[in-house]
């Protein structure tokens, strides 16, 4: 058997229920289609079996996949590094979530915890209730970026995880935004809770104004991106995104 890790999360909040998020902890930047270096050594040495493989009939097929998808960013018209995590129908969507601690103290997650603890509209009409996700039979699997532990020093932002979803043809697209919920723990157990806007874009469009708020240049004044693996890269990545876009 492969040595690989993953986590099966199953939304558990009912619609329109809020977590309570822990201060100073945000997921800040999503990198959709990450490459390599982007997701650093743990993840891009796992492997899932490729369902389109076939051993008794050669069709060019490989035996399996990168579980971080094809490595190339976005082919469309949406930006390959958002402030939100994206909703695509009839796609497998893999994307990098990146955290960053202001909490005033560094903290170490123990990565066996992390998991999708729910999902709600983020505009919600109580006489008009909306259903609590775009899909509620995609199937989504976490990644921490390591296998055990990850240390977010305070004052910086490190990949936290890769989610891979798999979206039915047709999602829900009212409203088009959603709000996710992760929990994880540190190592001495103590519990956490952070929220990051999902989005369905528009076909053929952006994902309009939906997403946490940032600085001109991506990120929080003061705030570091620790240089290790891909990450100094989605800096750029994200800066030059920006400059684009001015």
């Amino acid at each position: 058997m492969r040595n690989w890790f993953i986590i099966v999360a199953l939304a558990a909040f009912a619609t329109g229920l809020a977590a309570q998020v822990s201060p100073g902890l945000d997921i800040i930047t999503v990198v959709h289609e990450p490459n390599t270096n982007d997701v650093g050594p743990y993840i891009a040495g796992l492997q899932i079996p490729n369902p389109f493989y076939d051993p008794l009939q050669p069709n060019g097929q490989p035996q399996y996949n990168n579980v971080y998808g094809n490595g190339k960013g976005l082919s469309n018209e949406l930006d390959s590094i958002s402030p939100e995590f994206y909703a695509l129908g009839a796609t497998t969507t893999h994307d990098l979530a990146i955290l960053q601690n202001t909490t005033g103290a560094a903290i170490t997650i123990d990565a066996t915890t992390i998991q999708l603890a729910g999902e709600r509209p983020k505009n919600d009409n109580p006489d008009a209730p909306e259903q609590s996700s775009p899909d509620g039979s995609a199937v989504h699997v976490i990644y921490p970026y390591d296998q055990v532990s990850i240390t977010i020093p305070d004052g910086n932002a490190v990949a936290l995880f890769l989610i891979t979803s798999g979206w039915r043809d047709q999602l829900d697209t009212s409203p088009r935004e959603y709000i996710w919920t992760f929990t994880f723990s540190d190592m001495s157990g103590t519990p956490f809770t952070v929220e990051a806007p999902l989005v369905v874009p528009k076909v053929g469009g952006d994902v309009g104004s939906g997403g946490c708020a940032s600085d001109p240049d991506g990120y929080p004044e003061g705030l570091w991106i620790l240089a290790t693996g891909g990450i100094a890269a989605i800096v750029i990545r994200r800066k030059l995104l920006e400059k684009a876009r001015a």
